[in-house]
């Protein structure tokens, strides 16, 4: 009797300090829950479970502390980037100024031409720069607009001067198909990527498509301008990336890719067998 008295102990004593063990485990579980939800009390008990409860609580407000320090160092630099492209933008206006006022008077001289198509690229470079800040700060939000494809691709065809043996052909199923998102950053992604081909010497071509399944919509924009070197591709969408015979500034593409990911989207770029592929995905979900 005293053994099986000792052994229904010893099992009462096993349950017992498991079921503790499993509360204590919850009980830590809960903490980071309600950490992550800005609840920093920490229960004050004193078991072995004490120590980890008190690492667990510390490195978690290490991490808070850490990306608090991050966000506002991101925060100051978009707000240094915002004022260098205001800073350029007042010189540059100025300047243009002079120069349409040299042009009249030495029409002749191609000097002035030269600085004037640089003086427009530094002007479209801090409208970019000022771009790329609104973008990271999400001072504009996204709006959640129905917009028809066939009317976006127009939009972006017509802001832009597309050189003249370029021949565009839009299919027939962009006026089919529809997506939610912010109607004028979407057109300026189109319109990086439309310029991305047009860019090209080889290019003159440029096909737009679409088509539709129950889980994303896609909108397909191929060129015939020779496809991208296999060891570019994987590079095409960084920020300030380009290769060297392009003349842009290495962020159309980048750009593109973050306004398209901002409107619940995804982009991925591929050769075919004439050129370059960039496919949209705009997912139905929300």
């Amino acid at each position: 009797m005293i053994y099986v008295f000792w052994i229904i102990s010893l099992g009462l004593l096993y349950y017992f300090l498991e079921s503790r063990k499993k509360n204590r485990i919850n009980e830590l579980i809960n903490l980071i829950e309600n950490m992550k939800n800005q609840n920093y009390k920490i229960p004050m008990k004193q078991d072995d479970f004490s120590i980890l409860e008190d690492k667990i609580y510390k490195l978690f407000i290490e991490i808070v502390e850490a990306k608090e320090t991050s966000t506002r160092n991101s925060e100051k630099q978009i707000e240094y980037l915002e004022d260098i492209a205001h800073q350029i933008k007042t010189p540059i206006t100025s300047m243009l100024f002079s120069i349409e006022n040299l042009e009249m008077d030495f029409s002749d001289n191609d000097d002035i031409g030269i600085l004037k198509r640089q003086l427009l690229r530094l002007n479209s470079l801090s409208d970019i720069l000022l771009k790329l800040s609104s973008l990271d700060a999400n001072k504009d939000l996204m709006k959640k607009d129905e917009i028809r494809l066939d009317e976006l691709i127009d939009y972006a065809l017509d802001s832009l001067n597309l050189k003249k043996s370029m021949k565009v052909e839009k299919r027939t199923d962009l006026k089919e198909n529809s997506i939610n998102g912010d109607f004028y950053w979407l057109a300026e992604a189109f319109i990086n990527i439309i310029k991305n081909a047009d860019n090209r010497p080889t290019c003159d071509k440029i096909v737009v498509s679409s088509y539709k399944n129950p889980l994303y919509t896609s909108l397909i924009i191929e060129d015939n301008g020779g496809g991208i070197e296999k060891e570019n591709i994987k590079k095409i969408f960084k920020r300030f990336y380009k290769t060297p015979d392009s003349n842009g500034f290495g962020i159309g593409l980048a750009m593109a890719k973050t306004i398209v990911e901002k409107n619940n989207g995804e982009i991925s770029v591929s050769n075919n067998d004439a050129g370059a592929r960039f496919e949209i995905k705009f997912y139905n979900v929300t």
